[in-house]
């Protein structure tokens, strides 16, 4: 399984949460604690929407690099994310599913217009309903897939649900968002399907971030998920750390599959089988995810 992050808040380097914090994304990519296997290298990627003060570049799309590298030995990612700023981003490590090939169009995040998507789990026996999702997609999300992995197959799903729609509201994305995961859950069902599917996506039009904790076998806890609101700062060691300390001017939320620091302090977790939405001001709410699985 991967590894990923989102961050919303003020504008922010890169930097700082993927190779700075004590615990950091890309140090989960040789050392991850919450899984059994603990390397991620079979590649990485980030997503930013620009820090653009002008308006006319308001809507803009998000950047995109993505790479095959191991995101620990890959200079590009150092350079670039120590220049790059955003009030909201993604970053993702990849551990490649069984069967599923390592590439560039394998790596998160997967853009289209202003959306951004990642997955950390894995559609179990996926090859087996691969065919029912592409009867349930139109021509165009069928055509915007470039790879052959089940979590951009998701996101196609999910493009299909939001009509293309650079312009939805957070109702709009959210209800998408929960279709996607019900109708997954229901095509395993009618391909026969009774192993396990861990739907952990994130998606994002950089007004708002959603990120869910899913498993659709009641006996299995979902891979892991954690939260943290509060403010960043640079400590004497070098280290960037973040304080649940924070005010309207510094607000921050981070979401990551694991926590960012090395004790887990002040993280919190997400519930099975919930999801957490974040909003322009770093606010966020945590609801439950209606499921045929439930």
């Amino acid at each position: 399984m991967c590894r990923f992050v989102c961050y919303m808040g003020k504008p922010l380097i890169l930097h700082d949460l993927i190779f700075k914090t004590t615990h950091s994304l890309v140090m989960q990519s040789k050392y991850a604690k919450k899984r059994a296997e603990p390397v991620n290298g079979d590649g990485f990627g980030i997503g930013w929407y620009p820090d653009f003060e002008e308006p006319e570049f308001k809507d803009f799309e998000p950047g995109l690099f993505r790479s095959v590298e191991p995101a620990w030995n890959n200079r590009n990612l150092y350079y670039l994310a120590s220049k790059i700023k955003s009030r909201t981003f993604f970053a993702h490590i990849r551990d490649a599913s069984a069967d599923l090939p390592v590439s560039q169009t394998n790596c998160h995040p997967f853009q289209f217009g202003r959306f951004l998507w990642m997955h950390n789990g894995w559609l179990e026996e996926f090859h087996l309903m691969k065919r029912l999702i592409v009867q349930h997609l139109s021509d165009r999300a069928y055509l915007s897939i470039q790879g052959n992995t089940d979590s951009e197959f998701a996101f196609a799903m999910f493009l299909d649900e939001i009509a293309f729609n650079d312009s939805a509201s957070e109702s709009e994305i959210e209800s998408a968002l929960l279709r996607v995961i019900d109708k997954l859950t229901y095509l395993r069902v009618k391909a026969g399907l009774a192993t396990n599917a861990q739907m952990n996506f994130a998606v994002s039009n950089g007004e708002v971030v959603f990120a869910t904790r899913f498993s659709t076998l009641t006996h299995f806890e979902p891979n892991s998920l954690f939260y943290i609101q509060g403010s960043i700062y640079h400590a004497e060691d070098g280290s960037v750390k973040i304080t649940p300390k924070h005010n309207a001017l510094n607000k921050i939320l981070v979401i990551a599959s694991e926590p960012l620091s090395k004790t887990g302090d002040n993280w919190q977790s997400v519930a099975r089988n919930h999801f957490i939405k974040v909003s322009k001001d770093s606010e966020y709410t945590i609801q439950p995810i209606p499921s045929v699985a439930d």
